[in-house]
């Protein structure tokens, strides 16, 4: 035993993982979160790596690569996956086995020598299967942590995609009080040369100069959400502002007329409300759940533990087989923490099913804002028309002489305003096939559903 003793030493310290320390550093940490650019190359190969060339225009998908790569709420999920990874290192590990020497100096022995020396070794045996349950319980949170970085995924995007719509609305909204600013001024011109000719009142002219005031102040404060916006784009990259100058953005998949037949059936709300992440993600704690309470149920069973030992006693070596203890079960058999895991078995099952319903209410609403807006679509795309063909009828009146230009000034600003109801509702669209798409995690295009996928989100940029 005596020999053993220095390499039972020099083994536990080979094998000791040492500390690294890593402080942050508040000003290193701000620097780096400013210098974040989408030129980035690190980003440009990550973005290749999923199949989008670098030609490839600033869009929706483009911009979701982006969000993956720098925004925070991905990067927190991915290291909450790595914890529980690390998780089932420590709930597979085996109880080590502990040696107990306990050297004695007699100082009143005369022939025999004045040292005792006792060791005892005791080796833990775990019993019922503990150990696997510690690890199916470790790995059912794993998945869950897993599909928490899709789900977190899903709602950056969903998020971003809000985003770039505001900002696709505060660009097109400033454009066209631009244009209307531009006809409240004519107007007013050519307004106050019939007023200095004397053909109408100076309330008339004092009218609509309060109209063109409204509209300036109208312009200030959309020019203001349109720098508001952009800000807000930038928070859901996870980038500065700075980030986004000079960058071209493409709202292609805006300007387009929205497909509202797209609306969710009942094959994608059962598909939704069986595989969308979170959804799996429930399921896995509620997995974890049943491991954790299979754990405690093992757990009335007690361990067991071998302690063989070696007495030097005044010359005599003594060995001893030390068949071991037992946990004797007489005042308890564990019913507590068995009863605190059934009722968090439960408690998941009813976090599962309520997930479920808030799913289902979801997209049922998202549903049947779809069904409303075909309506509002319908009526403001034909009160736009309308409005273009009396502008057009009054610039042929204007060319055949049967009328002046104010009325087709008046004409062009109808016009103008039935283009800019059109614009809210077409917002309005947009807004409802985002959430609609929130809600069912469905459609994705090619490229997203490949990057958007467990195991391709799990991987650190």
């Amino acid at each position: 035993m005596h020999p053993l003793i220095p390499l039972i030493g020099l083994a536990m310290l080979t094998g000791c993982a040492s500390y690294q320390s890593r402080p942050l550093d508040p000003a290193a940490s701000g620097a780096q979160l400013q210098a974040r650019r989408l030129d980035n190359s690190q980003l440009q190969a990550f973005i290749n790596n999923a199949n989008l060339p670098a030609s490839t225009p600033w869009n929706l998908d483009k911009l979701t690569m982006a969000a993956l790569y720098y925004h925070p709420d991905i990067t927190l999920a991915r290291a909450q996956a790595e914890s529980a990874d690390a998780a089932i290192i420590t709930a597979g590990q085996r109880p080590n086995p502990t040696l107990s020497v306990t050297p004695t100096w007699v100082s009143n022995l005369a022939s025999a020598p004045p040292w005792l020396f006792a060791s005892i070794l005791s080796i833990p045996i775990e019993t019922a299967g503990k150990r696997g349950y510690r690890i199916d319980r470790s790995r059912h949170l794993t998945d869950a942590a897993s599909l928490r970085i899709a789900d977190a995924a899903w709602l950056v995007r969903g998020r971003l995609r809000l985003a770039l719509l505001d900002v696709y609305a505060s660009r097109e909204i400033v454009r066209l009080l631009q244009q209307q600013l531009q006809l409240e001024q004519a107007i007013d011109r050519q307004l106050q040369q019939q007023r200095s000719a004397g053909e109408i009142a100076e309330t008339d002219l004092l009218a609509a100069q309060l109209g063109k005031q409204q509209v300036q102040l109208a312009l200030t404060a959309a020019q203001k959400k349109q720098a508001d916006s952009c800000v807000l784009l930038a928070a859901a990259l996870g980038v500065p502002v700075a980030a986004l100058a000079g960058i071209s953005l493409d709202f292609g998949e805006f300007t387009q007329q929205p497909d509202l037949n797209a609306a969710a059936t009942g094959s994608l709300q059962a598909l939704a409300l069986r595989q969308r992440p979170d959804v799996l993600a429930s399921l896995a704690d509620y997995a974890a759940a049943q491991s954790a309470l299979q754990l405690e149920i093992a757990n009335q069973y007690p361990n067991y533990q071998l302690n063989p030992g070696y007495t030097y006693n005044t010359g005599e070596n003594r060995w001893s087989i030390g068949a071991g203890s037992i946990p004797l079960p007489v005042f308890n058999q564990n019913q507590g923490p068995i009863a605190e895991m059934a009722a968090k078995r439960q408690e998941a099952a009813q976090r599962f099913e309520a997930l479920q319903l808030r799913i289902m209410g979801e997209i049922e609403r998202a549903h049947a804002s779809t069904l409303a807006m075909q309506v509002r679509w319908q009526a403001a795309q034909q009160v736009l028309q309308n409005r273009t063909v009396n502008l057009k009828l009054a610039q042929d009146l204007l060319q055949a002489g049967e009328l002046d230009s104010h009325a087709v000034y008046v004409a062009e600003l109808e016009r103008l305003l039935a283009e800019r109801g059109r614009l809210d509702v077409l917002v309005e669209c947009q807004q409802t096939l985002a959430t609609l798409e929130t809600a069912l995690r469905q459609p994705l295009s090619p490229v997203m559903a490949t990057v958007l996928s467990v195991p391709a989100l799990r991987k650190s940029p």
